[in-house]
């Protein structure tokens, strides 16, 4: 496992300076925040009356950098397996019985770290940027208990991204085409699922409902609570929720993934390459 962590370190900084590395890292999720807060502003400022809120743009803010995070890390069991194949690096950790998932999580983890590191940095700029460009007070919370806590739902969130890149992965084992690109499809669902711009009631029915009780839905709604309204009993409400159902994501994936390592070792298709 703590291999596997170094090997992904190293791997999300494309076995460069890591500084630079964390740079370039940094520029994705501070292009989106921005840029999905200028859409806010140009929309709410252009309406008869204007609509613009401080408290809204605060919301969109979490909303897309949070969003962000969990996109960056969830799909790196799959990239691991796929560049893995390509490159002859997965068989080799493969032919152990047990090292697949700790290999698999370990890349997870890492990628968790340096995303963490750089949604905070995006954060950080974005919110001085947008403050200087729109002339107006953003409303954070910015105090050491809810930067806590939110760091505090940012790990809870692991189970459920883990989870899901592992139900990824059970498909990328088997792929050999639009593995690379299967993560963005999720990613782009996560968007408009999680309430990352918008709640979820704007969605129809049954839609709604689903997307109301996602884990990722809840990491994000707690995270608004630490940082921007307050409330610590609505915070618990909703960290206990993302916990309980990133644990739910968490066993599918694991049972998910066994049958398909299981699977695939019988057939023998992970040096599989061609369709």
């Amino acid at each position: 496992m703590v291999a596997s962590i170094r090997v992904g370190w190293y791997r999300e900084f494309n076995w460069t300076n890591p500084l630079a590395g964390f740079s370039l890292r940094t520029v994705g999720p501070l292009a989106s925040v921005i840029a999905a807060s200028a859409v806010y502003f140009v929309g709410s400022t252009n309406n008869i009356p204007p609509s613009f809120d401080p408290s809204r743009l605060a919301y969109i803010l979490i909303g897309a950098a949070l969003y962000t995070h969990v996109a960056a890390y969830s799909w790196v069991p799959t990239l691991a397996i796929a560049e893995g194949k390509w490159t002859y690096v997965f068989p080799q950790v493969y032919i152990s019985p047990h090292s697949s998932l700790p290999y698999l999580t370990g890349r997870t983890v890492a990628s968790f770290a340096s995303s963490t590191l750089t949604v905070i940095v995006s954060l950080v700029l974005s919110f001085y940027v947008l403050s200087s460009i729109f002339h107006t007070s953003i409303p954070f919370i910015v105090t050491p208990l809810s930067v806590s806590l939110l760091f505090l739902a940012m790990l809870v969130n692991i189970f459920a991204a883990l989870g899901l890149g592992l139900l990824l992965s059970a498909y990328a084992l088997f792929a050999t085409k639009f593995e690379w690109a299967l993560p963005t499809y999720v990613a782009g669902l996560l968007m408009v699922f999680s309430e990352a711009l918008f709640p979820v009631s704007f969605l129809p029915h049954p839609v709604s409902d689903v997307a109301n009780v996602l884990p990722f839905t809840e990491f994000i709604r707690a995270s608004r609570q630490a940082m921007i309204y307050g409330d610590m009993y609505s915070y618990s409400f909703y960290l206990g929720l993302s916990a309980i159902g990133g644990i739910i994501f968490l066993a599918l994936g694991f049972l998910a993934f066994r049958y398909a390592e299981n699977r695939a070792r019988r057939l023998g298709v992970i040096d599989k390459k061609t369709a």
